[in-house]
């Protein structure tokens, strides 16, 4: 390939966040129209955008508090807006980076879609995989959008309910307006499976899609939809593939994300926590942790201001680099006890969280997890789940997706201690979908906005 077209590719790919769409604010100057597959293969290589993810729905969960005027003072205005769970996080002049990365990520996979398998070079084969690799990354943007911005899927209302703009083509012209949450669905598990079948067991690294990442996701949405029989399938197929788990009280440094055996995609959290001391741990999520566990005592830390000590979780510290919140083993550990424990059987719940707990203590310190009944090992699945999976995001989608059940769903408040004003989530509320960037609406008024 000549040189130009190299350089050309990393222009065109490196820039697709930084200017302005009617529906996603990404670039469009000049036009990419390549015809040689090596370009379509160095678009899904593209890791500096492709692995970016989201981070805010750490910020509005219940594991994360931040009882203290001077930690709330220290966050970006949008955070305080996000934690108080505001008719806006953004002002109509800035753009939502979530939105904007995961809809930047879109464009790239929408072409490659579109064009790869009539592009010149590369075996069949060869076209295929990274089609599906394109199919899989837009699945896991698609997934993360809905359950932000979007209402939590319900089989009553899921053909109405609005979703998100449903982009399938690289068309920025396009006049998007919000499909609904069944539509969403629908294409993410379309391309999902049409992924599976193209896809190498394990890929070169795990930034890159995998039969493994395919099936994981698969199993994260159809847990997302209360389907636990087609969950646990697929979390038992990307097990099959992948299984490994790092021992914590033998490692004497975290690897890398390449290098971590546990994740199965690597996507990792954005920016606005990026080696953060301000992820303050709720009292409710530390209560959960035996400090013998090693994930309270290496991944969370004492952080003290003004006098007053706080316990945050610290672990982009420990790793040196930004966290993944993409499919791991661990929780497909998890969606495997969990749709075990639904379907009655607390003895295979337990199995699946003592073999993820075997490895988060030292030997002479771990005790084999039991449960009385079902309803019990279901309850400690899902406290198990906050321990493992804390800041990675999942919590704010166990939130949307519980919320009909009285076990788990609670009344969340705050209070601004500059204002004074409190304010309650309570569930199933609106303010669990979050809003429309304003910035993408003046774009584009055929965006309807949220309801508050």
């Amino acid at each position: 390939m000549k040189r130009y077209k190299i350089f050309l590719l990393f222009i065109v790919a490196g820039t697709l966040i930084q200017a302005c769409s009617k529906y996603t604010d990404i670039k469009t100057e000049g036009a990419l129209t390549p015809s040689d597959y090596v370009n379509y293969r160095y678009l899904m290589n593209n890791r500096q955008d492709l692995e970016r993810s989201v981070d805010m729905p750490d910020m509005t969960a219940d594991d994360i508090v931040y009882n203290d005027a001077a930690i709330q003072q220290g966050l970006s205005a949008e955070s305080r807006n996000a934690y108080m769970w505001a008719a806006q996080y953004y002002d109509v002049v800035a753009a939502d980076p979530d939105w904007k990365i995961l809809y930047a990520n879109i464009y790239p996979c929408n072409l490659v879609i579109r064009d790869v398998m009539n592009s010149n070079g590369g075996t069949t084969q060869l076209k295929k995989q990274v089609l599906a690799e394109a199919r899989v990354h837009r699945a896991y943007s698609y997934f993360t959008l809905v359950n932000m911005y979007g209402k939590q899927y319900n089989e009553s209302s899921k053909a109405t309910d609005l979703g998100v703009p449903l982009l399938l083509e690289p068309d920025v012209a396009i006049v998007a307006t919000r499909a609904t949450v069944q539509q969403a669905y629908d294409q993410i598990l379309t391309d999902l499976q049409a992924a599976v079948p193209d896809l190498p067991e394990k890929n070169t690294y795990n930034i890159y899609p995998s039969k493994a990442a395919a099936y994981a996701l698969l199993a994260r949405t159809y847990l997302q939809m209360g389907q636990y029989v087609e969950a646990e399938k697929n979390a038992d197929n990307a097990l099959m593939i992948q299984s490994g788990l790092l021992d914590l009280s033998t490692l004497s440094s975290y690897p890398q994300r390449t290098d971590n055996p546990e994740i199965i995609l690597s996507k990792t959290a954005g920016m606005s926590h990026q080696y953060s001391a301000m992820q303050v741990m709720s009292s409710q999520l530390l209560s959960l942790y035996d400090t013998k566990d090693y994930r309270y005592s290496y991944f969370t830390s004492n952080y003290t201001l003004s006098g007053n000590t706080y316990r945050v979780y610290s672990k982009e510290a420990v790793i040196g680099g930004n966290r993944n919140i993409g499919p791991s083993v661990p929780e497909m550990l998890l969606i495997k006890a969990e749709c075990r424990a639904r379907a009655g059987d607390a003895g295979g719940a337990m199995s699946a969280i003592n073999t993820l707990r075997a490895k988060r203590f030292a030997a002479l310190d771990f005790t084999p997890m039991t449960a009385t009944s079902a309803a019990d090992a279901l309850v400690k699945v899902l406290q198990e789940r906050r321990r493992e999976l804390c800041f990675t995001c999942i919590r704010w989608f166990d939130q949307k997706r519980l919320f009909t059940d009285s076990r788990f769903a609670e009344n969340i408040t705050r209070t601004n201690f500059a204002t004074g004003e409190t304010y309650t989530l309570t569930p199933g509320s609106n303010r669990y979908l979050f809003p429309i960037p304003q910035y993408n609406i003046q774009l584009n008024p055929s965006l309807e906005q949220n309801p508050r």
